[in-house]
C-alpha cells in the first residue's frame, strides 16, 4: 500500500471516528431543551464564552475607552415594558379590603417603564433582570440602530434576579462573556445601560456609558430576598453574590453589563447602595458566571434547577470564630435544618460550622452558596463542619435536594422590651400554662424569654422569633432546666466572654445556636 492511499484511509478512518463520538455526545447531552412549560420551544443558547484570564496592568487601555465603548455599545439594548397596577394601589400594593369601601373605585392603571439589557446570542437571547420585566404583560426591545422588537420572556429567576428574553431576528452581534472568577478587585470595569426614559428638556437616554474599578466581590446586601417566600426556617433561597463596583449606576441601566478592559461581561448591573436614590459609587452587578447557569437552565428546562442543602444559615464572625475555636473567621453557620432534607438526611444539625464543601475552605455565605451551585440536584458532595459540642471538624455525605421541596411559612412579629439582665433578657421558669400557650413539646426543660432589651448583646445577636416566647435550653454546653441553672450560668460570665447559647423557637419548632459576646 502506497503512503498516498494510507494517508487517505486514515483520514476517512478519523472523519468517521468523530462523527460516532459526536453522536455519542450529542446523545448524551440532550443538546435539544425541552420548551418551557409546553408553550414555547426555543433554540439552543450558543454564548461566546472566553477562557477566564485575570486583566493585568500592562494591558490597559492607552487611549480610554472608547474602543471598548465603540465595540460593545451595539449589543446593549432599551427594554420598554407595560404593566397593570390594580386600582387602590400605592406602589403596586394593593389597600386591605377594609379600607376598599372608603375610595372611589378607580379603573386599573396602565403603566410604562424601562431597562436595559444585552444580546448575548447572534439569533436573539438577551439577558437582562428580574425586576426589570417582572409583572409585565409586554416587553418591547429597541435595538441601538433604533429597531424594535417585541420580545418573549423564555423565563426568569427571581432568586438571582437574571431573566432571559428572546427576539425574533437574526444576525445580531453579541457580548462576549468573560469571568466573573477570575476578576479581581481594584481592575477598570465599565458600566453600560439603555434606561429610555426622557430627562427633563433631553431627549431619550439611550445607551450610557460609566467607568470605575471592581471594589469588592461576593457582597450580600439583602435585597433580592425582599419580597421572595421565605423557607420554613426563617431564610429565602436569594442567592446574593455581588460584584461591587462605584462605575455609576442609576435607575433604569439596571440589566445592563458591566465589562472589563477587553470587553467581555462579567456582570450584570442590578442595584445601588444610597441614601437618596441616586449613584454613591456602591453599584452591585450579578456576577456572569452566576449567570451563566441560571440561563443556561431557563433555555433547558424553563425554569433553573439549584441543589440544595436544606439549610438556613449566616456568615460566621469574629464571636462566632472565637466560641468554635476556627483558625480564621471564616465558613457559615448551620441556624436551621429542614428536617427530611438533604442537610437533615445527612446529620448536619443546628449550630454546626460549615467549614468545607468537597474539601474547599467555605469564606463565606456567598461562597457557600458559590461552592454548592456547581453541582446538580441528587449529586452527593462531601460537607465538613465543626460540630457545636464538642468543637470537632466532621466530614459527611450529602445528597443534594432541589430547592424547589422547601414549604414557606410566615415571619412573625418581633416584640421589643427593654432589660436589666446581663445577656439583655429577662427570663421565667417554664410553667403549665406558658407550656400549654407556646404548644411546647413535654420533654423541652428550660427557662422562657418573658423580655429583651432590644440594644443589650442578646439582641444583637437574635432575630425577632428569637425574642419573647422563645426557650433558652443550654447556655455554654451545660443544660438549662430551671431559673437557678440559669442564673448560675450568668454569674460566672465576665466581661469579654463569648457565650454559646441554644434557644428553642416555638414559631418553628426547633432549636436554634446562638454565640454571644458580653461587652466589655
Amino acid at each position: 500500500m502506497n503512503d498516498a492511499l494510507r494517508t487517505k484511509l486514515n483520514l476517512l478512518l478519523t472523519a468517521a471516528v468523530a462523527f460516532a463520538i459526536g453522536l455519542g455526545i450529542a446523545a448524551r447531552l440532550d443538546l435539544t431543551p425541552p420548551s418551557m412549560a409546553g408553550v414555547a420551544e426555543y433554540p439552543p443558547l450558543a454564548l461566546n464564552v472566553v477562557e477566564p484570564v485575570p486583566i493585568q496592568d500592562d494591558v490597559l487601555p492607552q487611549g480610554g475607552f472608547s474602543d471598548i465603548a465603540e465595540q460593545v455599545t451595539p449589543a446593549v439594548v432599551t427594554i420598554f415594558v407595560e404593566r397593570t397596577i390594580a386600582e387602590h394601589s400605592r406602589e403596586g400594593r394593593a389597600l386591605p379590603p377594609a379600607f376598599e369601601d372608603f375610595f372611589q373605585q378607580q379603573p386599573p392603571q396602565r403603566v410604562r417603564g424601562s431597562g436595559s439589557g444585552f444580546i448575548v446570542s447572534e439569533d436573539g437571547y438577551i439577558i437582562t433582570n428580574n425586576h426589570v420585566i417582572e409583572g409585565a404583560e409586554a416587553i418591547n426591545i429597541q435595538l441601538s440602530d433604533r429597531r424594535e422588537f417585541t420580545a418573549q420572556l423564555v423565563g426568569r429567576d427571581p432568586t438571582t434576579d437574571v431573566a432571559l428574553l428572546k427576539l425574533d431576528a437574526n444576525d445580531l452581534t453579541p457580548l462576549t462573556l468573560g469571568s466573573s472568577d477570575a476578576t479581581r478587585v481594584g481592575e477598570w470595569v465599565l458600566a453600560i445601560g439603555s434606561p429610555g426614559f426622557r430627562g427633563v428638556g433631553a431627549g431619550p437616554l439611550t445607551t450610557t456609558v460609566t467607568a470605575g474599578i471592581v471594589s469588592a466581590k461576593g457582597r450580600s446586601i439583602n435585597i433580592i430576598g425582599q419580597g421572595l417566600e421565605e423557607t420554613t426556617t426563617g431564610g429565602n433561597l436569594a442567592i446574593e453574590d455581588f460584584i461591587q463596583t462605584d462605575a455609576a449606576i442609576n435607575p433604569g441601566n439596571s440589566g445592563g453589563p458591566l465589562l472589563n478592559i477587553r470587553g467581555e461581561v462579567i456582570g450584570v448591573n442590578a442595584a445601588i447602595a444610597s441614601n437618596n436614590g441616586s449613584n454613591q459609587g456602591y453599584g452591585f452587578a450579578v456576577p456572569i458566571d452566576l449567570v451563566q447557569e441560571v440561563v443556561d437552565d431557563l433555555v433547558r428546562y424553563g425554569e433553573v434547577r439549584r441543589a440544595l442543602l436544606g439549610v438556613s444559615i449566616q456568615g460566621v464572625d469574629d464571636t462566632d470564630a472565637r466560641y468554635y475555636e476556627l483558625d480564621e473567621v471564616a465558613g457559615a453557620k448551620v441556624m436551621g435544618v429542614n428536617e427530611g432534607m438533604a442537610a437533615a438526611n445527612a446529620g448536619i444539625r443546628v449550630g454546626d460550622v460549615i467549614v468545607a464543601i468537597e474539601g474547599e475552605r467555605v469564606e463565606s455565605v456567598p461562597d457557600l452558596q458559590r461552592k454548592i451551585r456547581r453541582h446538580e440536584p441528587e449529586e452527593t458532595v462531601d460537607v465538613t463542619v465543626v460540630r457545636a459540642d464538642d468543637l470537632k471538624p466532621e466530614t459527611v455525605k450529602v445528597r443534594l435536594m432541589d430547592a424547589g421541596e422547601l414549604q414557606n411559612r410566615e415571619e412573625p412579629q418581633v416584640v421589643e422590651v427593654e432589660s436589666s439582665d446581663p445577656l439583655g433578657v429577662e427570663v421565667e421558669d417554664l410553667t403549665r400554662d406558658i407550656r400549654r400557650a407556646l404548644d411546647l413539646p413535654s420533654g423541652l426543660e428550660g427557662v422562657v424569654i418573658s423580655s429583651v432589651d432590644q440594644f443589650g448583646p442578646y439582641a444583637r445577636r437574635a432575630f425577632g422569633e428569637l425574642w419573647r416566647g422563645a426557650v433558652i435550653t443550654s447556655i455554654n454546653r451545660t443544660p438549662i432546666r430551671s431559673m437557678e441553672d440559669y442564673r448560675e450560668a450568668v454569674e460566672s460570665l465576665e466581661s469579654g466572654d463569648v457565650v454559646g447559647m441554644e434557644v428553642y423557637n416555638p414559631v418553628r419548632s426547633t432549636k436554634v445556636p446562638l454565640t454571644i459576646a458580653i461587652p466589655r
